[in-house]
């Protein structure tokens, strides 16, 4: 592990290394021009040292910079997971408008997202011409990909260069294509690491997991044994939280269809991979509401934003513990009070509260432990 030096250990390093060597002392003022090069020398050796410090920290996934700032994540991924981070998706949506029959619409029309809908003042295009029959149908595609260009229905778009016999208004009726967030990049790296860790074994837990990976919009899956039913593996979907229906991890019904197709639908590379006895049930996760409250506190509003971030953190961690997969060490899957007096206390040090009440899913609880699709989101933190 190499640790990098500053410019003035360097600095004194070699000037130590001239005294030594020559059995003298280098004045620090008048004929001092060696101070000066062992200065010159330092920086050069600086230089060196980032250089090996940036190699050092891409040589590995868990460390490395993503390939826009000169590093190999990216690599990483292409080697292990087949692919780079996801991009973000356009969102394609049905217009209804009104006009003259006969009226053509050419092809690459845009439209304007108004002010009062989901988010304004983005352009959608359509692809192909159209020709009017009174109140019709069109379909568009939005030129900025992302969430950032999402629209609901009913909002409404107008045209940019009006056409003659077309009403200005389009109003959206259903979003046909649900857009997507670019993947976030330590999600990707996440993922890289898992897929090292793990071993394909012809239809175990890690397969399911690993097959998952490559819908976009995943963050994690959790397979276990249903209960009850033979040959049933119920296959529990976590999204990331910007692509998920709620801000909670809830997977839309793209992600869900992204995931079954991953593992069921065979490709021009390969084919289905769901073992021929196995029926796989593609659930999605059920969001757990945790609020807490801590009595007594005494501590400062900054304290109180520092506690808070640490519960959300530690929370983000507490998973269903999938025995066929995660390693025994690392299980998270608890939570109780202890656990959070910990976190409280860690946080800020010498920090007064007199109790804490956790309560999940509006049950006053001392521990609860998250099964199967059981994942924590935390709801609220109460001063009280």
């Amino acid at each position: 592990m190499i640790t990098i030096p500053t410019l003035n250990e360097l600095k004194t390093d070699i000037i130590a290394d001239l005294e030594l060597e020559y059995s003298m002392t280098i004045p620090l003022f008048g004929k001092s021009w060696i101070r000066t090069l062992a200065y010159v020398q330092a920086g050069k050796l600086w230089l060196t040292y980032k250089y090996m410090g940036l190699v050092q920290k891409n040589i590995l996934p868990d460390t490395a910079d993503s390939e826009s700032n000169g590093g190999t994540l990216e690599r990483f991924g292409r080697i292990k997971l087949g692919r780079n981070p996801f991009p973000a998706t356009q969102g394609i949506y049905t217009l209804q408008l009104t006009g003259t029959s006969g009226t053509v619409i050419p092809v690459s029309t845009t439209f304007k997202s108004d002010s009062n809908s989901l988010n304004a003042f983005y352009l959608f295009i359509l692809d192909n011409q159209f020709t009017l029959n009174g109140t019709d149908i069109i379909t568009v595609r939005a030129l900025t990909s992302g969430l950032e260009s999402q629209l609901a229905v009913g909002n409404t778009l107008t045209i940019t260069s009006p056409i003659g016999g077309l009403d200005s208004t389009a109003t959206v009726l259903t979003e046909s294509i649900v857009p997507q967030s670019r993947e976030p990049l330590e999600d990707y790296r996440a993922k890289i690491i898992e897929s090292y860790r793990l071993e394909a074994q012809g239809g175990a837990g890690a397969d399911y997991r690993l097959w998952s990976f490559e819908a976009q919009g995943v963050k994690q899956t959790y397979p276990f044994a249903s209960s009850g039913l033979v040959n049933v593996v119920d296959l529990f979907i976590e999204a990331t939280t910007a692509d998920s229906t709620d801000g909670k991890g809830t997977p839309t019904n793209t992600i869900m269809s992204a995931v079954e197709e991953s593992i069921e639908d065979p490709t021009a590379l390969r084919p289905s991979r769901k073992p021929l006895t196995i029926d796989v049930s593609y659930q999605a996760i059920t969001p757990l509401d945790v609020d807490i409250d801590i009595t007594g506190f005494t501590g400062s509003t900054s304290e109180k934003i520092l506690i808070n971030s640490a519960i959300e953190e530690y929370l983000s961690n507490v998973r269903p513990f999938v025995s066929s997969i995660d390693v025994l060490s690392e299980k998270n899957d608890i939570f109780d009070t202890n656990k959070l007096i910990f976190v409280i206390t860690s946080t800020v040090v010498g920090v007064v509260f007199t109790g804490v009440k956790l309560i999940v899913n509006g049950n006053i609880l001392t521990t609860f432990t998250f099964l199967n699709g059981d994942i924590p989101y935390l709801n609220s933190v109460n001063y009280v």
